[in-house]
């Protein structure tokens, strides 16, 4: 039996059973026996009377997604392409031939080639635009409908078409697909001969193991302190939480909680082995944007006071979700517990239950303080918040109105770096790789002229943006970090162009002018914070439990 015809069968035998007790008991109906009768109705209604006729199987499961997306934010019922995406998801691997691809203006562009994968080997480049996949024109064709046909059965090969910029014809490659492995490590490099910074920009299936290579790699190249940067993950699987958790905190200390109905929602994780970072200086920096695992871990190691938090209070997604398989290869996401950081404090945020969703978060959730080991107030309910409030550079008016067309920017900066690095080929040859590697890169590699500057203003200005003279020089400072960032992306790789990003990046400034003081032994988080609790940060989360988003 089908999975829809399951579902019918399933919701009349159900519908059968409450109309014979409504016909025997018709003046003293229980309520939830009305309610399936009435779903019953609107159903039978729309079936007969709805402008298009739609099978009954599609009305059936279309009611059971309403009702698991009305329970929270997260719980969802999944089809079979969404099942396979989230476990890919989560896997951290999948079959493919290894790009990063997007649509830019109007065309399937490759943002950049995975190093190490088929894509790379066969000398796709950045900015590469796909016109054909296995004969087929991609004009019009959504990205998701063309990830799925690049993606496969590692092994197989698949036949694309690639215009090039500077090209007179098409080229042709025939790419043989591979195990692709998402990379947790988004950036890693040293700021200082002793100051280092690690990206973690997704949870995956080997995420504590790549975080303990950077650190290693790192502290070889001499690094005494350490910058981590959790802003914007938006997390992963509950596991890999742990084990990033785990390379920093001491064995048996408490990691995370998870407190639900059932049995099986109840459990305490502790660290298991000896930290890799037993004791040197950690500035962790969160965001807005960071969700789910990067709480558990930013809240574990404010807990416990091995890092000084700082940033922004986090998005405050604090609860479980479990995937139950269900026939036919769909799955129940459905929420089953919350975590709870080590010293008790609930992380959700989810607005008590507004937009019409089920209230996970307790007005007690947010009204509760709880101490960290060394003693300091932290709040609970709506995420982490940092211990040193640090908000990013506000934009000017003239800066809004161009980030008002993020997207056309991006794409305008993308091609113009593209194409500067087609036309200069000796450009990204050399290699800087020391710590003045920004300050090396600018003077020796890509100095950006006052033409340079120039030349994308007025490629602005052919794209719409409505800028006068005046608040152009206004945006300078915001246009050349953008070109150096795409420059360096075009010339080496993403890591380089984080590297390039560290000069205008304020959160980041403010950490490492922080570590540079920080002596390299002792209590850095006592030392720094002075003893101080919670900063007062009511301005973006208030004690009705919505987070300003």
């Amino acid at each position: 039996m089908t999975r829809r015809a399951w579902t019918i069968f399933a919701v009349a035998i159900l519908l059968a059973a409450v109309g014979k007790v409504a016909s025997q008991y018709d003046d003293d109906r229980p309520k939830s026996a009305r309610e399936m009768l009435q779903l019953q109705e609107v159903i039978q209604v729309i079936a007969e009377e709805y402008v298009d006729e739609l099978p009954p199987g599609e009305l059936y499961l279309g009611a059971a997604e309403g009702l698991v997306e009305s329970l929270d934010m997260h719980s969802q019922l999944l089809d079979q392409s969404r099942h396979k995406r989230l476990l890919e998801q989560t896997k951290g691997e999948f079959g493919g031939i290894g790009i990063e691809i997007s649509i830019r203006e109007d065309t399937l562009t490759v943002l950049s080639p995975i190093p190490g994968t088929p894509a790379q080997r066969v000398g796709l480049q950045s900015g590469d635009r796909i016109v054909r996949i296995e004969h087929e024109p991609t004009f019009g064709m959504s990205l998701d409908d063309a990830v799925n046909r690049l993606k496969g059965v590692p092994g197989t090969k698949v036949n694309i078409w690639i215009h090039r910029l500077g090209g007179d014809e098409d080229m042709h490659f025939e790419i043989t697909r591979a195990i692709i492995k998402i990379e947790s490590i988004q950036g890693k490099f040293m700021l200082t001969p002793e100051i280092g910074y690690v990206r973690l920009g997704v949870f995956s299936q080997n995420s504590g193991e790549e975080l303990q290579d950077a650190i290693f790699d790192l502290k070889n190249h001499g690094m005494k302190k350490l910058i981590f940067d959790l802003r914007d993950n938006p997390g992963g699987l509950l596991s890999r939480a742990v084990d990033v958790a785990d390379l920093f905190l001491d064995p048996g200390q408490v990691i995370v909680s998870t407190r639900g109905r059932i049995k099986s929602s109840n459990q305490i994780f502790r660290a298991r082995h000896n930290p890799i970072w037993p004791g040197g200086p950690v500035i962790t920096l969160i965001s807005n944007g960071s969700a789910s695992a990067s709480e558990i871990v930013s809240g574990a190691l404010q807990d416990h006071d091995k890092a000084v938090i700082m940033g922004t209070t986090s998005y405050g997604k604090g609860s479980v979700q479990t995937i139950i398989d269900l026939q036919d290869d769909y799955a129940l996401k459905l929420t089953t517990a919350k975590y709870y950081t080590p010293s008790g404090r609930c992380i959700h945020a989810d607005g008590m239950g507004e937009d019409g969703h089920h209230a996970l978060l307790r007005t007690e959730d947010t009204l509760q303080t709880f101490t960290t080991d060394g003693g300091r107030t932290v709040r609970g309910g709506g995420g982490i918040t940092p211990d040193l409030v640090i908000r990013p550079d506000s934009l000017s008016e003239a800066e809004k109105k161009i980030f008002r067309q993020a997207g056309t920017f991006r794409n305008l900066m993308f091609r113009y770096a593209i194409e500067y690095k087609n036309n200069h080929p000796k450009f990204g040859m050399d290699s800087l790789d020391s710590v003045e590697f920004t300050d090396n890169f600018k003077q020796k590699i890509a100095t950006i002229t006052p033409e340079m500057v120039a030349e994308v203003r007025k490629r602005m200005r052919s794209e719409g943006f409505d800028l006068t003279k005046e608040e152009f020089d206004q945006t300078d400072a915001l246009v050349r970090h953008w070109l150096y960032y795409y420059l360096a992306d075009a010339a080496f790789d993403r890591n380089t162009a984080q590297r390039i990003s560290t000069d205008y990046d304020l959160q980041l400034k403010k950490a490492l002018e922080l570590l540079e003081k920080a002596p390299a032994n002792g209590d850095f988080v006592e030392t720094l914070l002075a003893g101080r609790t919670l900063p007062d940060t009511l301005d973006t989360y208030n004690l009705h439990g919505r987070v300003a988003r």
